[in-house]
Protein backbone atom coordinates (compact mmCIF):
# COMPACT_ATOMS: atom_id res chain seq x y z
CA UNK A 1 0.00 0.00 0.00
CA UNK A 2 2.95 2.53 0.40
CA UNK A 3 4.78 1.70 -2.57
CA UNK A 4 2.45 3.39 -5.26
CA UNK A 5 1.73 6.02 -3.48
CA UNK A 6 5.72 6.56 -2.85
CA UNK A 7 6.14 5.96 -6.25
CA UNK A 8 3.34 8.24 -6.88
CA UNK A 9 5.56 11.08 -5.08
CA UNK A 10 8.63 10.47 -6.80
CA UNK A 11 6.93 10.66 -10.74
CA UNK A 12 5.05 13.55 -9.43
CA UNK A 13 8.51 15.41 -8.39
CA UNK A 14 9.63 14.57 -11.96
CA UNK A 15 6.56 15.36 -13.89
CA UNK A 16 7.32 18.78 -11.19
CA UNK A 17 10.53 19.12 -13.15
CA UNK A 18 9.09 19.83 -16.49
CA UNK A 19 5.98 21.51 -14.92
CA UNK A 20 7.83 24.35 -13.44
CA UNK A 21 9.46 24.79 -16.99
CA UNK A 22 5.79 25.40 -18.13
CA UNK A 23 5.14 27.57 -14.86
CA UNK A 24 7.92 30.14 -16.00
CA UNK A 25 6.95 30.37 -19.60
CA UNK A 26 2.99 31.47 -19.18
CA UNK A 27 4.30 33.60 -15.75
CA UNK A 28 6.36 35.92 -17.66
CA UNK A 29 7.03 38.46 -16.33
CA UNK A 30 5.54 37.21 -13.05
CA UNK A 31 8.81 35.77 -12.20
CA UNK A 32 9.91 32.20 -11.27
CA UNK A 33 8.15 30.37 -8.06
CA UNK A 34 10.58 29.50 -5.22
CA UNK A 35 12.43 26.26 -5.78
CA UNK A 36 11.09 23.05 -5.60
CA UNK A 37 7.55 24.10 -4.81
CA UNK A 38 6.23 22.85 -7.92
CA UNK A 39 7.59 19.66 -7.72
CA UNK A 40 6.81 19.39 -4.04
CA UNK A 41 3.33 20.23 -4.48
CA UNK A 42 3.00 18.33 -7.91
CA UNK A 43 4.13 14.91 -6.27
CA UNK A 44 2.50 15.64 -3.10
CA UNK A 45 -0.92 15.55 -4.63
CA UNK A 46 -0.57 12.89 -6.36
CA UNK A 47 0.69 10.46 -3.43
CA UNK A 48 -2.59 11.56 -2.12
CA UNK A 49 -4.84 10.86 -4.69
CA UNK A 50 -2.95 7.53 -4.83
CA UNK A 51 -2.94 6.53 -1.35
CA UNK A 52 -6.83 7.03 -1.57
CA UNK A 53 -7.08 5.03 -4.65
CA UNK A 54 -5.39 2.26 -3.54
CA UNK A 55 -6.27 2.05 0.74
CA UNK A 56 -9.63 -0.21 0.87
CA UNK A 57 -12.60 1.43 1.98
CA UNK A 58 -11.46 5.02 1.07
CA UNK A 59 -12.88 4.99 -2.61
CA UNK A 60 -16.90 4.51 -1.90
CA UNK A 61 -17.36 3.37 -5.50
CA UNK A 62 -14.64 1.13 -5.13
CA UNK A 63 -14.89 -0.12 -1.04
CA UNK A 64 -12.10 -2.85 -1.69
CA UNK A 65 -8.99 -0.64 -3.13
CA UNK A 66 -7.74 -0.11 -6.65
CA UNK A 67 -6.61 -4.40 -6.73
CA UNK A 68 -9.67 -5.35 -6.17
CA UNK A 69 -11.57 -7.17 -8.25
CA UNK A 70 -11.38 -8.84 -12.48
CA UNK A 71 -8.81 -7.15 -14.66
CA UNK A 72 -11.17 -4.84 -16.03
CA UNK A 73 -12.25 -3.66 -12.75
CA UNK A 74 -8.71 -2.79 -11.72
CA UNK A 75 -7.79 -0.73 -15.44
CA UNK A 76 -11.68 1.32 -15.07
CA UNK A 77 -9.81 2.07 -11.27
CA UNK A 78 -6.45 2.69 -12.70
CA UNK A 79 -8.00 5.16 -15.28
CA UNK A 80 -10.34 6.80 -12.91
CA UNK A 81 -6.95 7.89 -10.77
CA UNK A 82 -4.95 8.61 -13.84
CA UNK A 83 -7.30 11.45 -14.75
CA UNK A 84 -7.64 13.06 -11.39
CA UNK A 85 -3.82 12.97 -11.67
CA UNK A 86 -4.21 14.50 -14.85
CA UNK A 87 -6.19 16.88 -13.94
CA UNK A 88 -4.15 17.44 -10.99
CA UNK A 89 -1.08 18.25 -12.56
CA UNK A 90 -2.24 20.78 -14.94
CA UNK A 91 -4.10 22.43 -12.01
CA UNK A 92 -1.18 22.94 -9.87
CA UNK A 93 0.49 24.59 -13.18
CA UNK A 94 -2.54 26.68 -13.56
CA UNK A 95 -2.60 27.43 -9.71
CA UNK A 96 1.17 28.80 -9.57
CA UNK A 97 1.09 30.65 -12.65
CA UNK A 98 -2.41 32.19 -11.67
CA UNK A 99 -0.91 32.97 -8.60
CA UNK A 100 1.70 35.01 -10.30
CA UNK A 101 0.06 36.95 -13.52
CA UNK A 102 -3.57 36.13 -12.60
CA UNK A 103 -4.09 34.29 -15.61
CA UNK A 104 -5.39 31.01 -16.68
CA UNK A 105 -4.23 30.06 -20.29
CA UNK A 106 -6.68 28.64 -22.89
CA UNK A 107 -4.16 25.90 -23.65
CA UNK A 108 -3.69 24.90 -20.18
CA UNK A 109 -7.70 24.84 -19.12
CA UNK A 110 -8.50 22.78 -22.52
CA UNK A 111 -5.64 20.33 -21.99
CA UNK A 112 -7.08 19.41 -18.31
CA UNK A 113 -10.73 19.32 -20.14
CA UNK A 114 -9.62 17.19 -22.68
CA UNK A 115 -7.56 14.84 -20.98
CA UNK A 116 -9.87 14.60 -17.66
CA UNK A 117 -12.81 13.48 -20.09
CA UNK A 118 -10.38 11.19 -22.25
CA UNK A 119 -9.37 9.12 -19.33
CA UNK A 120 -12.62 8.87 -17.44
CA UNK A 121 -14.37 7.46 -20.42
CA UNK A 122 -11.83 4.83 -20.61
CA UNK A 123 -12.64 4.30 -16.96
CA UNK A 124 -16.19 4.46 -17.79
CA UNK A 125 -15.83 1.78 -21.08
CA UNK A 126 -13.71 -0.44 -18.44
CA UNK A 127 -15.60 -0.54 -15.66
CA UNK A 128 -19.11 -0.48 -17.48
CA UNK A 129 -19.74 2.53 -15.12
CA UNK A 130 -21.62 4.55 -18.40
CA UNK A 131 -24.24 5.90 -16.01
CA UNK A 132 -21.53 7.87 -14.20
CA UNK A 133 -20.46 9.76 -17.70
CA UNK A 134 -23.51 11.63 -17.43
CA UNK A 135 -23.30 13.22 -14.04
CA UNK A 136 -20.02 13.83 -14.80
CA UNK A 137 -20.20 15.74 -17.63
CA UNK A 138 -23.68 17.88 -16.05
CA UNK A 139 -21.25 18.51 -13.37
CA UNK A 140 -18.79 19.97 -15.37
CA UNK A 141 -21.16 22.34 -17.36
CA UNK A 142 -23.05 23.37 -13.75
CA UNK A 143 -19.85 24.30 -12.13
CA UNK A 144 -19.27 26.35 -15.13
CA UNK A 145 -22.03 27.82 -15.52
CA UNK A 146 -22.28 28.94 -11.79
CA UNK A 147 -18.62 30.61 -12.90
CA UNK A 148 -20.05 31.92 -15.67
CA UNK A 149 -22.99 33.33 -13.99
CA UNK A 150 -20.44 34.98 -11.57
CA UNK A 151 -18.40 36.48 -14.14
CA UNK A 152 -21.72 38.01 -15.40
CA UNK A 153 -22.19 40.17 -12.47
CA UNK A 154 -19.01 41.25 -11.45
CA UNK A 155 -16.18 40.90 -14.03
CA UNK A 156 -13.88 42.53 -12.00
CA UNK A 157 -13.96 39.55 -9.49
CA UNK A 158 -14.19 36.91 -11.49
CA UNK A 159 -12.42 35.65 -15.04
CA UNK A 160 -13.12 33.69 -17.89
CA UNK A 161 -10.40 31.69 -17.41
CA UNK A 162 -11.78 30.39 -14.15
CA UNK A 163 -15.15 29.48 -16.27
CA UNK A 164 -12.62 27.26 -18.14
CA UNK A 165 -11.04 25.83 -15.08
CA UNK A 166 -14.69 25.08 -13.74
CA UNK A 167 -15.65 23.03 -16.19
CA UNK A 168 -12.72 20.38 -15.84
CA UNK A 169 -13.14 20.27 -11.74
CA UNK A 170 -16.53 19.81 -12.55
CA UNK A 171 -16.37 17.51 -14.33
CA UNK A 172 -14.33 15.24 -12.46
CA UNK A 173 -16.06 16.04 -9.34
CA UNK A 174 -19.45 15.51 -10.91
CA UNK A 175 -17.92 11.92 -11.59
CA UNK A 176 -17.70 11.59 -7.85
CA UNK A 177 -20.70 12.45 -6.71
CA UNK A 178 -23.21 15.42 -6.18
CA UNK A 179 -22.31 15.86 -2.56
CA UNK A 180 -18.38 16.00 -3.93
CA UNK A 181 -18.85 18.38 -6.63
CA UNK A 182 -20.84 21.09 -4.13
CA UNK A 183 -18.46 20.35 -1.18
CA UNK A 184 -15.69 21.53 -3.96
CA UNK A 185 -17.28 24.59 -5.10
CA UNK A 186 -18.05 24.91 -1.26
CA UNK A 187 -14.64 24.79 0.35
CA UNK A 188 -12.81 26.58 -2.76
CA UNK A 189 -15.42 29.99 -1.82
CA UNK A 190 -14.03 29.17 1.81
CA UNK A 191 -10.49 29.06 1.07
CA UNK A 192 -10.47 31.82 -1.08
CA UNK A 193 -13.02 34.15 1.90
CA UNK A 194 -10.48 33.09 4.29
CA UNK A 195 -7.65 34.27 2.13
CA UNK A 196 -9.03 37.79 1.78
CA UNK A 197 -10.09 38.14 5.16
CA UNK A 198 -6.70 37.58 6.21
CA UNK A 199 -5.46 40.11 3.40
CA UNK A 200 -7.63 42.61 5.04
CA UNK A 201 -6.80 42.02 8.36
CA UNK A 202 -3.13 42.57 7.91
CA UNK A 203 -3.77 45.53 5.39
CA UNK A 204 -1.82 43.76 2.83
CA UNK A 205 -4.76 44.40 0.36
CA UNK A 206 -7.95 46.35 -0.04
CA UNK A 207 -11.91 46.07 -0.05
CA UNK A 208 -11.11 46.23 -4.71
CA UNK A 209 -8.19 44.55 -4.68
CA UNK A 210 -7.96 41.49 -7.22
CA UNK A 211 -7.04 37.86 -5.90
CA UNK A 212 -5.86 34.73 -8.04
CA UNK A 213 -9.27 32.45 -7.53
CA UNK A 214 -7.50 29.89 -9.01
CA UNK A 215 -5.76 28.16 -6.63
CA UNK A 216 -8.49 28.23 -4.42
CA UNK A 217 -11.05 26.58 -6.88
CA UNK A 218 -8.21 23.60 -7.28
CA UNK A 219 -7.39 23.73 -3.59
CA UNK A 220 -11.39 23.37 -2.92
CA UNK A 221 -11.69 20.61 -5.17
CA UNK A 222 -8.79 18.12 -4.72
CA UNK A 223 -9.67 18.35 -0.72
CA UNK A 224 -13.33 17.24 -1.32
CA UNK A 225 -11.64 14.60 -3.85
CA UNK A 226 -9.66 13.42 -0.95
CA UNK A 227 -12.84 13.95 1.42
CA UNK A 228 -14.92 12.35 -0.24
CA UNK A 229 -15.53 9.35 1.86
CA UNK A 230 -16.37 10.90 4.27
CA UNK A 231 -18.93 12.72 2.30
Amino acid sequence: MVLLPAAAALAGVLIGLWSRVLVVRHSLPGGEPPPFTVEAVTGLVLAALTWRAVTPGLDPAWPGGLWDGAARAVAARAAGLLALCWLAGVCVVLAFVDAAVRRLPDRLTLAAYLGTGVLLTVSAAAGGRWGDLPRAGLGGLALAAFYLLLFLVNPAGMGLGDVKLAASLGTALGWLGWGVLVAGAFLGFLAGGVYGVALLATRRAGRRSEIPFGPFMVFGAFAAVLAAPLL
